[in-house]
């Protein structure tokens, strides 16, 4: 009997996370339009500038 006491809990406790909204569409990083709040200066890794940071372009 415990043991179907402990597998209502897990099926009851999976239904209740999975259940949950994250109340609008996921959106990572800067959006199109939208400026940056500074500087970008990478560090680059491999080519002829590696170790310095400098923009590719």
């Amino acid at each position: 009997m415990l043991r179907f006491g402990i597998f209502v809990m897990a099926i009851g406790s999976a239904f209740l996370t999975t259940g949950v909204d994250a109340g609008g569409p996921l959106k990572s990083g800067p959006q199109a339009g939208q400026e940056v709040p500074g500087p970008f200066h990478p560090l680059n890794v491999t080519g002829s500038n590696a170790g310095k940071k400098a923009c590719l372009y």
